[in-house]
Formats: structure tokens, sequence, C-alpha cells
């Protein structure tokens, strides 16, 4: 399975796929929401908020 960080715009944000395992995912979960808070501080000026990201899961990963 995947899980992808999008912004509040829709877009995934860039180094956010991740591919995981049942045993990963919620350390992956963790590393997503850091990277929110890290990215949103990055476009701070245009508006972003790291509480309007999602994570969003990929059953199949990457197609």
């Amino acid at each position: 399975m995947e899980l992808r960080l999008l912004d509040s715009d829709g877009y995934t944000v860039p180094g956010s796929v991740t591919r995981v395992t049942d045993t990963t995912e919620t350390k992956a979960r963790a590393e997503l929401r850091a990277l929110a808070r890290d990215h949103a501080a990055q476009w701070k000026f245009a508006g972003y908020d790291h509480r309007n990201y999602r994570i969003v899961t990929i059953p199949g990963g990457t197609r």
C-alpha cells in the first residue's frame, strides 16, 4: 500500500509518496504529519496551514 501527503490544493507534496506495510503505516503517518508541518511553514506566506493537509491511502500503490 502507498501513502501520499496532499497539500490544501490537492497536490502531492514532493517526497511524500511512501510505500508501507501494516507494521510501518503508523510510523509513516507520523512522519508525513511532520512533513506537512514543515511544508506548510515553508509556504506560510501563501497561506498554507498543515491542518488542511491530508494523507491518502492508495491500496495497490503507484499505477
